[in-house]
């Protein structure tokens, strides 16, 4: 855990965690400029996702994803808040830019492209951790530079929030609540870390805009969260999502580490009872190496079954069917 107001945490060298996504290669600290009831540094520290300051960003694919985006310029803003220089702060504002004059009436930042990942969804799409850390990214940008195009596209960009996902929205119903999608699949994907960063952006219009209308959304989606967190909890580990997989997809090592630093980053700025517990006790978990053991061999297992690349789905019977199937009971 770092400390707020030591050293910043050291960047991870490359920028994602490889096929099986051990901690031990990477993970993503929680942000050391994190401000409680105001918006300043973000609740994850992304610097590892922007590598120079430059937009468009020669690491991102020609046509970027809005996650990409997103997280890019969030990063390259914590470079900005490390003192890394005014030229971060400039790309970041580029980056959002990008955000502003892409972004369609309905305030959907969409997905271009299939993904080759775990869940079927179709482009082009709508992410909610794209919306949410993409309005995270505005209200930073408005704070900086008082350009009301960045606080009104932050605005939009929580709208797919508030439709479902039959109505081309991103919120699927759980419990006596609703989640936001990072894949709008069906049957729903539930994918714990996507959502949290979804919420986050509703925190950030709500509390670096005051808006009532951003506020009640966060507190919705938190007190999902809060009643739900135990549907993450398989007893040794997290899980990844509650899609129907054929089995459970546990987390790997890293998401599992940034589930808890992303419960972390929770409790400061909102904590509930239900999180700060799920947090204690999914530290708990990481100080057993017979934990982390079975956690791997099970997501291990589970990729052969459920592998991430779509071409290789297709030529493993089993994992169509599965999907049919749930489909058919969902």
């Amino acid at each position: 855990m770092h400390k707020q107001g030591g050293p910043p945490p050291e960047i991870p060298k490359r920028q994602n965690a490889g096929f099986f996504s051990r901690a031990s290669v990477f993970t993503l600290p929680v942000g050391s400029h994190i401000a409680p009831g105001a918006v300043r540094g973000y609740y994850i520290d992304l610097r590892v996702k922007a590598e120079q300051p430059r937009w468009p960003a020669p690491e991102l694919e020609p046509d970027p994803r809005f996650i990409a985006v997103g997280q890019w310029g969030l990063g390259a803003y914590e470079r900005y808040l490390h003192g890394e220089g005014r030229e971060w702060l400039e790309a970041a504002s580029a980056a959002g830019r990008e955000a502003v004059e892409s972004q369609r009436p309905d305030g959907g930042l969409p997905e271009p492209r299939l993904r080759p990942h775990t869940f079927p969804v179709e482009p082009p799409w709508l992410s909610a951790m794209a919306q949410g850390q993409c309005a995270s990214l505005l209200v930073r940008l408005f704070q900086e530079t008082q350009d009301e195009s960045f606080a009104e596209a932050a605005r939009r960009a929580l709208d797919p929030l508030r439709r479902p996902v039959r109505d081309g929205g991103v919120m699927a119903p759980l419990g006596e609540g609703w989640w936001p999608e990072e894949y709008p699949s069906d049957p729903s994907s539930y994918v714990l870390n996507g959502g949290i960063f979804a919420l986050w952006g509703a925190h950030d219009v709500a509390v670096g805009l005051r808006d009532e209308s951003a506020a009640s959304l966060f507190e919705d989606g938190l007190t999902t969260l809060a009643a739900n967190i135990g549907r993450w909890d398989v007893g040794f580990w997290s899980r990844y999502d509650l899609f129907p997989h054929p089995l459970v997809n546990v987390a790997s090592s890293s998401y599992h580490v940034l589930h808890v630093h992303q419960l972390e980053a929770m409790n400061r700025i909102a904590p509930r009872p239900e999180l700060v517990e799920a947090e204690r006790r999914w530290r708990d978990y990481l100080e057993s190496p017979a934990n982390g053991r079975r956690a791997f061999l099970r997501k291990a297992v589970f990729r052969l079954v459920v592998p991430r690349n779509r071409l290789l789905a297709g030529r493993l019977p089993w994992v169509t069917r599965s999907y049919r199937r749930a489909r058919r009971t969902a």
